[in-house]
């Protein structure tokens, strides 16, 4: 039972963590104007940093897909590998 009462209260104790700063939640005044500059800034930043991400990633799987569409095609004849009886050369 103590283990049960310990998990409960160390994750309510975590869960306060997790809600947002009065800046970032939108608790700024006025409800109906517009939002500061700082959070604009915030907003405008992280859609940045998921462009890059993206880009990234974006650029990872054309790539990939670069490789597997040039490792499917056929070699050309000059490029082939010739089977040999090696047994010659025993």
């Amino acid at each position: 039972m103590k283990a049960i009462f310990i998990s409960v209260v160390l994750f309510c104790g975590a869960l306060t963590q997790t809600f947002a700063c009065s800046t970032c939640f939108g608790n700024y005044g006025d409800v109906g104007g517009p939002p500061p500059a700082n959070v604009q800034h915030l907003a405008v930043a992280i859609w940045v940093l998921m462009f890059i991400v993206m880009s990234v990633l974006g650029g990872i799987g054309a790539f990939s897909f670069h490789l597997w569409r040039h490792a499917r095609m056929p070699t050309e004849p000059y490029d082939q590998l010739i089977d040999e009886d090696l047994s010659l050369y025993e």
